[in-house]
């Protein structure tokens, strides 16, 4: 980062979202002394006219004066950065038109547009022009993934970059359904979220996971959007930016290393999230948490190697048979587990609970130091709780560890519920 070439230029951005705003000059203004801020067209060609900037970032859609007019009106050789959510090629085309320098698909990224200025800075420097029509269109073509279906959902078109990415050619890709990436992970909902929206016109964006020719998964922000021709919807273009080593560099930061499940600070974070989601929906919050018996035996007589598999054999237990969206299965420390469920009543969520250390004693894993069974158990206890009377984080997994507690010393190899559960 050049910060002596980003001290002393002066910046214009135009964006009405506070929320982005905020975020995005809170970071600049760290390197950008000369950064000015507007919240709508009319605003920032005011603005333009009295701060005489070196450069103009600015959003598309915008009240009063969107920015693709605003660049227009205001006819200067300032670069410009356009930030937008939008996928529309009419929006690229127009912006070709008004020699835009570079295009930032939201959410941003800072690094990215921190870049993009420098760019723009240090090459307006050298020429009158940063890109010529063709040449943004060729950039757009190589580096942009890309693709445009009519309005049912069959391909029409896709960039060279989205070609290369996917695996596909025109041939075997034009003609096909929007179903030729889709990922078998990915829910009904989901399509039918996108559907709803785009159909009613509006843009969807969204995390989408897709598969590439070659079955290769990839995960993607997804934003489409609806192309009008005398009022009807003819088209929708979709723009993907890949995130799939973000999302795998953000796993590996909540998972645990040796069973794959989410780790115990995943776990802090999704029992708030749970408790507000049940409680908005009106239902009912379950957490499960689990302790292998005997553990400390089983180390000892069959070896830390032999230990780190019955682990991996019980959380392959759990999280096979925790499959709904709103299923979370946990590693919480050494031989204990937890489960969050919801949306169960407390019998069925007793029941749910039973059927997964029947499952793990059905894996019949050999441990002759459990006198009893001579195979590995688990003893569990479990909170149920109807939205009305949740009680903090905290107390919800102290009632839990309770009833394992008492699992623990009432025989093992059972589940106990707590008795706060209602």
């Amino acid at each position: 980062m050049n910060k002596e070439l980003l001290q002393n230029i002066v910046v214009l951005y135009v964006e009405d979202e506070p929320q982005i705003a905020q975020e995005v000059s809170y970071h600049l203004k760290k390197y950008i002394k000369g950064f000015y801020t507007a919240t709508n067209g009319e605003e920032g060609k005011e603005l333009f006219y009295k701060i005489n900037p070196d450069i103009i970032i600015t959003d598309i859609q915008m009240p009063k004066l969107n920015g693709l007019e605003m660049i227009k009106q205001i006819n200067s050789n300032v670069p410009v950065i356009i930030t937008t959510a939008y996928s529309d090629l009419e929006y690229f085309l127009t912006a070709i038109e008004l020699n835009v320098n570079k295009f930032i698909i939201k959410p941003i990224d800072l690094i990215e547009l921190v870049k993009a200025i420098q760019e723009c800075i240090i090459k307006n420097n050298l020429q009158e022009r940063f890109f010529e029509k063709d040449n943004l269109l060729k950039i757009i073509n190589e580096n942009v993934l890309v693709s445009i279906t009519d309005a049912n959902g069959i391909y029409m078109d896709a960039s060279s970059a989205f070609y290369e990415f996917t695996g596909y050619n025109k041939e075997d890709f034009i003609g096909k359904s929007y179903e030729i990436l889709k990922h078998e992970d990915t829910e009904e909902s989901v399509y039918e979220r996108l559907w709803n929206t785009i159909n009613s016109g509006k843009v969807f964006q969204e995390e989408m996971k897709f598969k590439k020719k070659n079955a290769e998964e990839f995960i993607c922000i997804t934003t489409i959007t609806p192309s009008f021709k005398d009022e009807k919807i003819v088209s929708y273009t979709t723009i993907r930016q890949d995130i799939t080593d973000k999302k795998r560099l953000e796993q590996l930061t909540i998972e645990d290393d040796l069973t794959r499940l989410y780790n115990r600070r995943y776990f802090n974070k999704i029992i708030t999230n749970e408790l507000q989601r049940v409680k908005r929906e009106k239902g009912y919050f379950s957490l499960l948490t689990l302790d292998i018996d005997y553990f400390k035996k089983y180390n000892d007589m069959y070896g830390h190697l032999k230990g780190d598999s019955a682990l991996k054999s019980v959380a392959k237990v759990l999280k096979e048979s925790t499959l709904r969206a709103s299923d979370y299965v946990f590693r919480l420390g050494g031989e204990e587990f937890g489960v969050i469920f919801s949306n169960l009543n407390i019998n069925e969520s007793l029941e749910f609970s039973n059927l997964l250390i029947r499952k793990i004693f059905d894996e019949n894993i050999e441990h002759l130091g459990n006198e009893t069974t001579k195979r590995i158990t688990v003893s569990a206890g479990l909170i149920t709780l109807n939205y009305m009377y949740f009680e903090d984080e905290e107390k919800i997994y102290k009632y839990s560890d309770d009833a394992l507690y008492k699992a623990k010393h009432s025989g093992k190899n059972r589940v106990v519920l707590s008795e706060k559960s209602k």
